[in-house]
C-alpha cells in the first residue's frame, strides 16, 4: 500500500490508465483462487455432513445453488444484487481483518469488537464509495447492462446517502479507536492497528477505487485468507508451518474450482460480450460473479472461524500445559 501510494503520486495518469489490471489478474492471481479451498474446508474441519461422499456432494449442491441464485438476482434485480454485494464484502473483508487481528496480534474480542470489523470492512468498501461516488456508479450501470437489465437514467443515490455513510463511518473510525487502544494485546500491536487502518484510509481517499480495492482484494485480502488456509491440514484441523510443501499442495487443491470458476467467468462473458464495450464493462460482469461466489464464501468462513477459533484455544492451551 505504501509503494501504491508513492508511483501513484509519481505517475498518475499511468495508473489510471491500467486501473483495472490489478482486478482483472486477481482472476488467476490470488483473487478468485482464494475461495477456491471452499469445498475441502468442511471435510478438513471434520463436519459430520462431509464425512459421506453423499454428504460432501449435498454440500456442494447448495453451495453452487446459491452461486446460481445470486446470478439470478442480478438478472432480475441488479439493483439489490449491486448493495448485497457491497454490504457481503464489507462485512466478510472486516470479519478477515478482524480474524487475523486476533490471531497474529494477540487482540481479544469484546461486545465492542464489531466496531472494529466494520471498520475494517468500510474501509475498503464505504470509504471509496464517498470518496470516488462515480466510479461505483458506473460500475453498477455497467454490470446492470452486462445482465441486459439497464438500470433508469438519473443518480443511483443521493447527496443526503453520502453524508449519512460519512458520518456513520466516523463514529465507527472513533469506536474503532477506542476497541483498539482496550482490546490489543500490547502498545505495539496497537499501534501496528492503528497504523494499518491510517494506510488503508490515506489509499481509499487518494487513489483511484478501481485500483485500489482491485489491489486490495488481491494483495491484502485474499493474501490473508490464503494463510489461513496454508494452517489448514487434514482432520483433525492443527496448526503447521508454512513450507514448500504446503504452498504447493494449496496450489493444487485451488486449482479445480479455480478453473471451474473461470469457466463460468468465460460461460457469462460469451453470454453478454455484445453487451460489453470497455475493460469497465469486462470487469464489471467479473464482479458480478464475485458478488455471486462471495455469500456462500463468507457464510462458511464465519463457521470456518468458530471452529478454528476452538482448536487453536485448545492448541495453544495444551502447549502451554
Amino acid at each position: 500500500m505504501l509503494g501504491l501510494l508513492w508511483l501513484y503520486g509519481l505517475f498518475p495518469a499511468v495508473l489510471e490508465r491500467y486501473a483495472f489490471v490489478p482486478l482483472l489478474l486477481s482472476a488467476v492471481l490470488f483473487g478468485l483462487p482464494h475461495g477456491a479451498l471452499d469445498h475441502l474446508v468442511p471435510l478438513r474441519q471434520g463436519w459430520r455432513l462431509t464425512r459421506k461422499w453423499t454428504g460432501l456432494g449435498l454440500f456442494l449442491l447448495v453451495y453452487l445453488g446459491v452461486v446460481l441464485l445470486y446470478l439470478g438476482v442480478w438478472t432480475l434485480w441488479p439493483v439489490v444484487a449491486y448493495w448485497g454485494f457491497l454490504l457481503t464484502s464489507a462485512l466478510h473483508w472486516g470479519h478477515g481483518d478482524l480474524d487475523f487481528l486476533e490471531r497474529r496480534l494477540g487482540r481479544t474480542r469484546a461486545w465492542h469488537s464489531g466496531a472494529t470489523l466494520l471498520l475494517r470492512g468500510s474501509l475498503p468498501i464505504v470509504v471509496p464509495f464517498l470518496a470516488f461516488p462515480d466510479a461505483y456508479e458506473r460500475l453498477a450501470r455497467s454490470a446492470a447492462q452486462a445482465f441486459h437489465t439497464p438500470l433508469p437514467a438519473g443518480p443511483l443515490w443521493s447527496a443526503s446517502l453520502l453524508q449519512g455513510l460519512t458520518v456513520a463511518f466516523v463514529a465507527v473510525l472513533l469506536v474503532s479507536v477506542v476497541d483498539t487502544l482496550n482490546c490489543a494485546a500490547s502498545r505495539w500491536a496497537a499501534v501496528t492497528e492503528l497504523v494499518e487502518v491510517a494506510l488503508l484510509l490515506l489509499v481509499f481517499v487518494w487513489v483511484p477505487a478501481e485500483l485500489s480495492i482491485g489491489l486490495y482484494f488481491t494483495l491484502w485480502h485474499s493474501w490473508r485468507h490464503l494463510g489461513r488456509l496454508l494452517e489448514l491440514n487434514s482432520r483433525p484441523l492443527r496448526l503447521r508451518p508454512l513450507s514448500m510443501n504446503g504452498l504447493r499442495r494449496l496450489a493444487l487443491d485451488l486449482t479445480p474450482i479455480t478453473l471451474t470458476a473461470l469457466l463460468m467467468l468465460g460461460g457469462l462473458f460469451l453470454w453478454s460480450a455484445p453487451r460489453l464495450h470497455s475493460a469497465e464493462d469486462l470487469t464489471a460482469l467479473y464482479l458480478s460473479l464475485i458478488a455471486a461466489l462471495t455469500l456462500p464464501h463468507a457464510l462458511l468462513v464465519g463457521v470456518m472461524d468458530r471452529t478454528f477459533a476452538h482448536v487453536v484455544g485448545r492448541s495453544l492451551r495444551d502447549a502451554t500445559s
